[in-house]
């Protein structure tokens, strides 16, 4: 499938991104992300913003900045604005002109790296946004995997793609290239995010044409957001206009049109997608607000505490501290989805637990070999040189890449085996009974043997064995509280497994199929039957290989079941057949006439 290589191609993307701006966040010698540790404030004189109380022995602070200082954009280098809007390079000075009651002023600031002055509040900021951006793209590759062949999966893909990769920032040679990245990052992905919610939403429920007027107006207002990205980006290298008027970053705090056009964008897309919930059938209606409820949500609270953070607050820890709880929202968010993708049909909890303890332990692997060769450089071997260790980490690299497809086996292997045997030993089960049911002798031994196996080894709430019976398909066993209703020939998902011959949820189908997945019961090409399963009692989805047992399993019994009702026909055919040879023997006997005796006495006589 063309679609799922392409999310899978924007994942790795974003998992390289993230990695990338985590190395400029923590501080790569050279390229690491600063801070100036004080903010700017916009002011009612153009081109004009003014510094607010720097964090004590922070960068602003040891280059002399006082609160109040003035900075006009006018007088600073292109260069200097771009790094002014967005953070510089650590170490790297820059020479500001300020202006402190009312006379000019030359500092020369060195940023700070993440370590630097109040660096615990720092590290966990980026900490806290780190982690929220592993986990969105975590949650987005994962459901590319499973379900890229639903569309409202390959939307929500794209959206917690989006929002992994927001609120990455980082630090290039270019200031202008710097900005452009890190506006990319902050805004433009979460404005993709929106459009995409709108998107997802609009799936769900009777479409109106007053609804479709609000999700233009929430096109427009997302519009407006990437119209004042452009405006600011133009103002800010050939300040032909104030950008000022339409703040981003460092330069968005108290600029009220910045802040009211993200408000009422958060706002507009939140509504949408309550509407779009309210709207959708009661039977769906769980379903449609766990996915779309949480990410919106968490992205107007995200809005929320940037709004106090950057407008109403004055003082750089508060202003950190009010951005890091927005940055929470966000991970709450990410946990809702992810609660979304494991008890409502869209993922396997299993699958889920045994993918992310896979990755966690081949990651630990590998960050435990790269540690132990940088102790083992710094410490037992004495005086290496800084290009035999840059040697020594390019050869772990190729030995870890070379050998990583059997690490990846062994570990995939040992976790299966621990938590997850259960699961195999019913699966074995489930095909070993699908080569058994051809040795059934008769069909309702088959059928009540079929139900036993589904209610011993799965976790089904209930399943019915569905039988096509002059065209309807009735339940001729089943378990579970369930009521079983005849199907039509012509239900929509009886049609689907027809035509397709594979599993399918009923859920995506307008069907009297009444559970979480069905699956054929295949013989010759025709459908002879359906089995039928209820969710399961966690109410998580089926996984893969659960899938692939039960479909080897119906297709046992489909093709044992046609068996036996083409024997039994035959057999008949024969007994009918011998019957009327019978018949037709006794009427042949008794339209012969008689046999007239002979004697030789008779004879002699009458010669």
């Amino acid at each position: 499938m063309r679609s799922r290589w392409l999310l899978l191609c924007l994942c790795a993307f974003g998992a390289a991104w993230i990695v990338a701006a985590a190395a400029s966040n923590f501080g790569v010698r050279g390229f690491a992300y600063g801070w100036y540790d004080v903010d700017t404030f916009a002011t009612t004189q153009p081109y004009v913003v003014r510094f607010d109380s720097p964090q004590p022995d922070g960068a602003g602070a040891r280059a002399g900045i006082r609160a109040g200082d003035l900075l006009d954009l006018r007088e600073q280098p292109a260069e200097v604005r771009w790094w002014l809007a967005f953070q510089p390079i650590a170490g790297r000075p820059i020479t500001l002109q300020l202006r402190r009651d009312a006379k000019p002023l030359s500092i020369a600031i060195v940023p700070s790296t993440v370590w630097d002055g109040d660096w615990r509040l720092k590290i966990l900021t980026i900490l806290v946004q780190t982690l929220s951006s592993v986990w969105f793209v975590g949650c987005a590759t994962i459901l590319v995997l499973r379900r890229a062949s639903l569309r409202e999966a390959r939307i929500l893909a794209l959206i917690l793609l989006s929002m992994g990769l927001s609120n990455n920032y980082f630090t290039l040679p270019s200031a202008q290239a710097a900005g452009a990245i890190c506006m990319f990052s902050q805004i433009v992905c979460y404005d993709i995010a929106w459009i995409l919610l709108v998107i997802l939403g609009s799936g769900f429920g009777a479409r109106t044409m007053a609804r479709r007027i609000f999700e233009t107006v929430a096109y427009a207002f997302v519009g407006l957001q990437l119209i004042g990205i452009t405006a600011f980006s133009y103002g800010l290298q050939t300040l032909k206009i104030d950008p000022m008027l339409f703040g981003q970053n460092n330069f968005a705090l108290g600029v009220e049109w910045t802040t009211a056009i993200n408000t009422v964008v958060a706002a507009a897309i939140t509504g949408v997608v309550i509407w779009a919930v309210a709207v959708t059938p009661k039977a769906e209606r769980a379903r449609a607000a766990w996915l779309l409820l949480p990410v919106p949500i968490a992205m107007l609270s995200f809005t929320a505490f940037n709004t106090i953070g950057l407008d109403l607050v004055h003082f750089w820890s508060a202003t950190q501290a009010s951005i890091l709880l927005g940055t929470v929202c966000n991970i709450a968010g990410a946990l809702a989805v992810t609660y979304a993708l494991l008890r409502r049909r869209v993922l396997d909890l299993g699958f889920f637990l045994s993918r992310t303890i896979v990755v966690a332990t081949i990651s630990l692997i590998v960050v435990a070999a790269f540690v132990l060769l940088e102790w083992m450089l710094g410490n037992v071997v004495a005086g290496v040189s800084h290009t035999t260790g840059i040697v020594a980490n390019a050869a772990l690299a190729l030995v870890l890449g070379l050998s990583l497809h059997f690490i990846h086996q062994r570990v995939d292997l040992a976790v299966d085996s621990i938590f997850f045997r259960k699961r195999h030993e019913d699966e074995r089960q489930l095909r070993d009974y699908a080569k058994e049911a051809a040795f059934v002798t008769a069909v309702p031994v088959l059928l009540d043997q079929t139900i036993v196996r589904l209610e011993r080894h799965t976790d089904a709430r209930g399943a019915a064995i569905l039988v096509d019976g002059a065209g309807v398909f009735t339940a001729a066993r089943s378990y579970g509280d369930s009521q079983r209703v005849p199907v039509s020939e012509n239900d929509e998902a009886i049609l689907a497994l027809k035509a397709w011959h594979r599993p399918l949820d009923p859920h995506h189908y307008r069907t009297d199929l009444q559970g979480a997945l069905a699956l054929p019961m295949l013989a010759r090409g025709r459908l002879l039957g359906v089995l039928l399963l209820d969710e399961r009692t966690g109410g998580e989805s089926y996984a893969p290989d659960e899938v692939e047992a039960l479909s080897t399993l119906a297709q046992g019994v489909g093709s044992s079941l046609d068996a036996l009702t083409v024997s039994g026909s035959s057999a008949n055919a024969l007994l009918d057949l011998t019957d009327a040879i019978n018949r037709l023997r006794e009427d042949i006997s008794q339209r012969m006439p008689a046999p007239t005796p002979f004697s030789e006495d008779a004879s002699f006589h009458s010669a």
